[in-house]
C-alpha cells in the first residue's frame, strides 16, 4: 500500500472515530430531509433526523412534497437528504444524477418489492369472514383484459370500466403504472384512478379489504399493510432493462410491459450536503434496515396510531443492536447518553405535558367500527347517490356543447339582462373548450350542481326552522361556527373511509362545508321581512303556511340568493380539495400539475376552475339583484 492510500485511511479512521465531522452541522445550518408521507419513507426519515440530532448535533427540519417536487428540491440543494429514493425511476432523478447534482448512497433497505395486488380472498376466499373466492383462477395482468375480471374490478362511476387503483400523482409509481396499463392494452378497459394522497390510497385499500371487497391495485413492500394484510400478487413479464426503460421514460412509447426490476433503493442526497459531510454519508453508507424489522416498526405505528417519531425514538432506545454499527462508537454513546439525560426545564407558560389528552384514538377506534360493521349500509347509500351521479355526469356529457352555451347564455341574460355579460358568458365557455377542459368541466360542473342542490335543499329548510325558533337558533349557531371553521381537508376523512374514493364522498363532504352560509342567510332573509307587511298579512287571515310562502320567502329572495351564490362558491372552492380523494374534473387536474411540477397543467385547469366560477357566480348574483327591489 503506497503512503497516499495510508494517509487517506487514517483520515477516514479519524472521521469514524470522531464523535463529529467539523463543518458538517455548523451552528444555524439546517438539514432538511424529504417529507414524504408513505409509511416506510415517514418512518425512514424520523430516524435519521434523531441520529442526526442527537449523534451529530444537527439541527433538521421535512420539507414536505411529493415524490417529484422532493426530488427537484434536492436536485437544487433546497433539501439534503431523501430518505427513501427509488433510483431511475423519474426523469428529474435521472437528469439530476447525469449533472452529478443528486448522489445515491446506501440502501435504507433491501428485497423491496412492487406490483400489482389484488385481496388474497379474492383468489382463495376466506372462510373465517364467509367469503367465497371470485377470481380463483386469476393469477397474470395478462388475464385482466378478460371481461369477468373488469366486471368484477368495475369502477362505480364508469361501469363499463373496471378500476385499477394507481399511485398517486407525483409519485414516481404512477407514471410506471399508467405506462403499464397501457403497454398490456387496458387503458381503455380500466380506469386509471389516483387517489391524490398516500393516506387516501391507504384508507380505500384498508376499507375494501375490511368489508371483503374485490379491488385492484399497485403496491408495495416493506409497508404496514403489506406486513397486516393478506394480498395476491398478479404475475407479470419479466423484467428487460429495454421495457423498464421505455416504462419509466415520458417519452417511451409503451408498447410492452414488465415486471418492475429488483429495486435499487437508496438515500438521496444533494452532491453539496454530501461533499459538505463526509462522516454523514459514511453513516448513511452503513444505515441499512432488516426487511423484517421494518416492517414491525410500521405494524407498530399503524396499530397503535402514533407517530413516526415515537416508533423511531422507542427504535433507537430498544434495538441498539441494529442501529450501533451504522455508526462510530463515540456517536452511538452520544445517542444513547441523550435518552438519559434530564429534559430542558419547561418554560413557565408551557401546558401541563400530564394534563394532555387525546380524541385522536378513540375517534379512530369508532370510525374502524363503523366502517366494519356498517360498511355494507354506507356502501348501499354510496350506491345510491352514485347511481344520481353518473346519471347527471351521462346527461351532460351527451348535450351538445353548443346547446350547454347556449343555455347558460339564457339564464346569464334572463338574469341580468345585459347583452355584454352575455356574450362574455358565452366566449368564455368556448375558451374554456379551447383549452380542452370541456368533459373535465362537465365533471365539476356535476359536482357543484348536485352539492349545491342538495345545500339549497338542506339549508332552505333548516334556515326556516331556525328564523321561527329561538331555540334551534341557539343551538344551531356554535354548530355553524364549527363548520365554518373546521379546514375543509378535516371532512373527507370520514366520508372516504364510510364511502369509499371518488365523487360520493367529494359531494358529501362539499355539502359540509357550503352548508353553513344558506342556512345563515335563509334565516337572515327571513328575519328580515318587514314587520308591518307580516301585520297586514296576519290581518287578512293569511296562515302561517301561506305566510311563509307567498309573504316571507318571496321578499328574502335577494337573500336567499346571495346564500346559494356563496354555497355555489364555496362548492367550486373544493373540487381541489376533493381531488384528493379521487373527485375527478378540474380541481384533479390542478392536483396533478401541482404534485408533477407541470405549471401550465396547473393553470389551465385553474383558469377553467376561474371561468366555471364568473359563469355561475354572475347568473346567481343577477337573478338574487333582479328581486333585491
Amino acid at each position: 500500500m503506497n503512503k497516499p492510500s495510508i494517509l487517506m485511511l487514517c483520515v477516514l479512521l479519524l472521521r469514524w472515530i470522531s464523535p463529529a465531522v467539523a463543518g458538517e452541522c455548523a451552528p444555524g445550518k439546517v438539514v432538511n430531509f424529504a417529507g414524504v408521507n408513505w409509511e416506510s419513507g415517514a418512518f425512514i426519515t424520523a430516524v435519521l433526523r434523531e441520529v442526526l440530532e442527537r449523534g451529530f448535533d444537527c439541527h433538521t427540519e421535512t420539507v414536505p412534497g411529493n415524490s417529484v417536487t422532493l426530488e427537484q428540491a434536492l436536485a437544487n440543494d433546497d433539501v439534503q437528504i431523501f430518505a427513501e429514493e427509488w433510483v431511475g425511476r423519474s426523469d428529474i432523478w435521472k437528469k439530476a444524477e447525469s449533472q452529478n447534482k443528486v448522489r445515491a448512497i446506501g440502501h435504507p433497505f433491501t428485497d423491496a418489492t412492487e406490483g400489482w395486488y389484488v385481496p388474497d380472498y379474492v383468489v382463495k376466499g376466506d372462510a373465517a369472514r364467509d367469503i367465497v373466492a371470485s377470481a380463483p383462477d386469476l393469477r397474470s395482468v395478462a388475464q385482466l383484459a378478460d371481461q369477468k375480471y373488469i366486471a368484477l374490478f368495475k369502477d362505480p362511476e364508469q361501469p363499463e370500466r373496471g378500476r385499477f387503483l394507481n399511485c398517486p400523482s407525483g409519485w414516481t409509481c404512477e407514471g410506471v403504472n399508467s405506462a403499464k396499463l397501457q403497454a398490456y392494452g387496458l387503458q381503455d378497459r380500466y380506469v386509471d384512478f389516483r387517489p391524490g394522497t398516500g393516506p387516501a390510497m391507504d384508507a380505500a385499500i384498508t376499507a375494501a379489504y375490511q368489508q371483503g371487497r374485490p379491488l385492484l391495485f399497485y403496491y408495495w413492500s416493506p409497508s404496514s399493510l403489506v406486513g397486516k394484510l393478506k394480498l395476491a400478487r398478479l404475475e407479470e413479464p419479466p423484467f428487460s432493462p429495454a421495457c423498464w426503460a421505455d416504462l419509466t421514460s415520458a417519452r417511451g412509447t409503451h408498447r410492452q410491459g414488465c415486471a418492475a426490476p429488483e429495486a435499487d433503493v437508496a438515500y438521496g442526497v444533494s452532491a453539496p450536503f454530501a461533499n459538505s459531510a463526509p462522516g454523514i454519508m459514511a453513516f448513511l453508507q452503513r444505515a441499512t434496515f432488516p426487511t423484517d424489522e421494518l416492517n414491525a416498526n410500521l405494524v407498530a405505528i399503524a396499530d397503535s396510531q402514533i407517530a413516526s417519531t415515537t416508533q423511531a425514538i422507542a427504535f433507537l432506545r430498544n434495538r441498539g443492536e441494529i442501529w450501533r454499527p451504522w455508526v462510530s462508537p463515540a456517536v452511538a454513546e452520544r445517542i444513547e447518553t441523550s435518552f438519559g439525560a434530564p429534559r430542558p426545564p419547561l418554560a413557565v407558560a408551557a401546558f401541563p405535558a400530564d394534563w394532555v389528552i387525546s380524541i385522536r384514538q378513540p375517534v379512530n377506534d369508532a370510525v374502524a367500527r363503523l366502517v366494519k360493521n356498517h360498511g355494507e349500509g354506507f356502501r348501499t347509500v354510496s350506491h345510491a347517490v352514485l347511481g344520481v351521479v353518473v346519471g347527471l355526469d351521462h346527461g351532460l356529457d351527451r348535450l351538445p356543447w353548443w346547446l350547454l352555451i347556449g343555455t347558460l347564455m339564457a339564464l346569464a341574460w334572463a338574469g341580468t339582462r345585459r347583452a355584454g355579460l352575455t356574450v362574455a358568458v358565452g366566449v368564455l365557455l368556448f375558451f374554456l373548450g379551447m383549452l380542452g377542459l370541456w368533459n373535465l368541466m362537465l365533471q365539476t360542473l356535476t359536482l357543484v350542481l348536485l352539492s349545491s342542490t342538495a345545500t339549497l335543499a338542506i339549508g332552505l329548510a333548516v334556515g326556516i326552522l331556525s328564523a321561527k325558533s329561538h331555540t334551534t337558533k341557539a343551538v344551531l349557531l356554535p354548530i355553524l361556527d364549527i363548520m365554518q371553521t373546521m379546514p375543509g381537508f378535516v371532512y373527507l376523512i370520514p366520508v372516504l373511509m364510510l364511502f369509499g374514493l371518488g365523487k360520493v364522498p367529494a359531494i358529501l363532504a362539499t355539502i359540509i362545508y357550503s352548508l353553513p352560509p344558506m342556512i345563515r342567510l335563509t334565516a337572515l332573509g327571513i328575519e328580515q321581512v318587514d314587520p308591518d307587511i307580516k301585520e297586514a298579512a296576519e290581518a287578512f287571515g293569511i296562515a302561517p303556511l301561506r305566510m311563509l310562502l307567498t309573504v316571507e320567502l318571496p321578499l328574502a329572495r335577494p337573500t336567499l340568493m346571495a346564500g346559494v351564490n356563496q354555497s355555489i362558491m364555496l362548492a367550486l372552492s373544493m373540487v381541489v380539495v376533493a381531488s384528493m380523494i379521487g373527485a375527478r374534473g378540474l380541481g384533479e387536474q390542478v392536483l396533478n400539475g401541482i404534485q408533477t411540477l407541470d405549471i401550465g397543467l396547473g393553470l389551465e385547469a385553474g383558469v377553467g376552475i376561474v371561468i366555471l366560477a364568473f359563469v355561475l357566480d354572475r347568473i346567481t348574483q343577477g337573478f338574487g339583484a333582479r328581486h333585491a327591489g
